[in-house]
C-alpha cells in the first residue's frame, strides 16, 4: 500500500503541474518574484537612505510582512485567492508614504499588472493611489502622474493582445493544414469515384457485338477524334507511346495470337497531360482481348478504324 501511495505521489508531482519547470514558469512564481523585487527596493532604501531608526524599523517590518504574505500566497495560493489582487495595496501604500521616496510611486503600479485586464479594480486603485502620492510629493504638479500611471497600467494589455493574436494565428495555421488535408482526401475520393464510374461504363460497353461497336463507344465516351488498331509483328513496343505532333496515344496490347497497337487520336494537346485519361485509354485498349484473338495478316496496315 505504501509503495502504491509513493507511486501515486510521484505521478501527481510530475503530471499535475508540480514539476520543477512548471513551478518556475507559472504565474504565481512570477507574481512572487515581482513582490520580492519590491521588498528589496524598500529594504535597501530603508537601510541606506532613511535617517531615523524608528522609521527604518517600521519600513523593514512592513516589508518583511509583505514578503511573508507573498510567500504564503506562493505556497498556499488557494488561501488568498480572493484577496490576491488587493493584498499588495495594504503594504505598498504605507511603504510608499513612509519611505518618502518619489520613485516609490512606480511600486503602486505593479499590482495592476497581476490582474489586468481580467480585473479592472486594481488598475483604478493603482492609478488613483499613485496620483495621490504624486500630489503629496510634488503638489499640483503631481497630477501629471495620472496619465503616465494610466498608460503604464494599461500597457500589459498589449502583451495579452499579442498572445491572443499568436493563438489565433496558430489556430488558423492548424485550420489551414486540416483544410489542405481534407482537400487531398476529397480529391482522392472524387478521383476514385470517377474511376468507378468509368469502369462501370466500360463494363457496359463490353455488351457490344463486335470490336468496331466497342471502339465507337469508347470514342464517344472520351470524345476522341479517331481510333485505329494496327497489328504488331513483334513485341518491340512494350510501353505506352505519346506523340505530341500528331496528338496520339499508342497503347500496345498482347493478344492470344500476336499483338496489336491501339492508337487513340486526341482533340487537344492538354489531353496528353491528363494522366487519368491515359490510364483509362490504356485500360480500354487492353479490353480488346475480349473481341480479338489475333490477326491472320500481320502486315503493318490499319485493321480496325473508327
Amino acid at each position: 500500500m505504501e509503495a502504491f501511495q509513493k507511486e501515486a505521489y510521484v505521478y501527481l508531482l510530475f503530471h499535475q503541474g508540480y514539476n520543477i519547470s512548471t513551478v518556475w514558469l507559472n504565474k504565481v512564481f512570477l507574481i512572487t518574484f515581482l513582490r520580492f523585487l519590491l521588498f528589496l527596493f524598500f529594504m535597501f532604501h530603508a537601510l541606506l537612505y532613511l535617517p531615523g531608526y524608528t522609521q527604518k524599523a517600521v519600513v523593514v517590518v512592513i516589508s518583511s510582512l509583505y514578503l511573508s504574505v507573498a510567500l504564503v500566497n506562493y505556497f498556499y495560493s488557494f488561501k488568498l485567492r480572493r484577496l490576491n489582487d488587493y493584498i499588495d495595496f495594504f503594504f505598498l501604500i504605507p511603504l510608499a508614504l513612509l519611505s518618502e521616496e518619489p520613485l516609490a510611486i512606480f511600486s503602486l503600479l505593479v499590482p495592476s499588472l497581476f490582474s489586468f485586464p481580467k480585473n479592472l479594480v486594481p488598475l483604478f486603485i493603482s492609478v488613483l493611489s499613485a496620483t495621490a502620492l504624486g500630489v503629496y510629493n510634488f503638489g499640483l504638479k503631481g497630477l501629471l502622474v495620472f496619465p503616465l500611471a494610466l498608460a503604464l497600467g494599461i500597457s500589459p494589455s498589449s502583451v495579452e493582445l499579442l498572445r491572443s493574436l499568436q493563438k489565433d494565428r496558430r489556430y488558423f495555421l492548424e485550420l489551414r493544414r486540416a483544410y489542405r488535408s481534407i482537400q487531398k482526401e476529397v480529391s482522392t475520393l472524387e478521383r476514385e469515384k470517377r474511376q468507378k464510374e468509368t469502369l462501370l461504363k466500360l463494363l457496359e460497353l463490353l455488351d457490344s457485338k463486335n470490336p468496331e461497336e466497342y471502339l465507337n463507344g469508347v470514342k464517344e465516351m472520351f470524345k476522341l477524334k479517331a481510333i485505329n488498331v494496327f497489328p504488331l509483328k513483334d513485341s518491340s513496343v512494350k510501353e505506352c507511346l505519346i506523340d505530341q505532333s500528331s496528338l496520339t496515344v499508342s497503347v500496345p496490347v498482347s493478344l492470344e495470337e500476336g499483338g496489336a497497337l491501339v492508337v487513340f487520336y486526341l482533340n487537344h494537346p492538354a489531353q496528353l497531360m491528363d494522366t487519368e485519361l491515359k490510364e483509362n485509354l490504356s485500360r480500354c485498349a487492353k479490353m480488346l482481348n475480349f473481341y480479338i484473338i489475333g490477326f491472320e495478316n500481320k502486315e503493318q496496315a490499319v485493321k480496325i478504324a473508327v
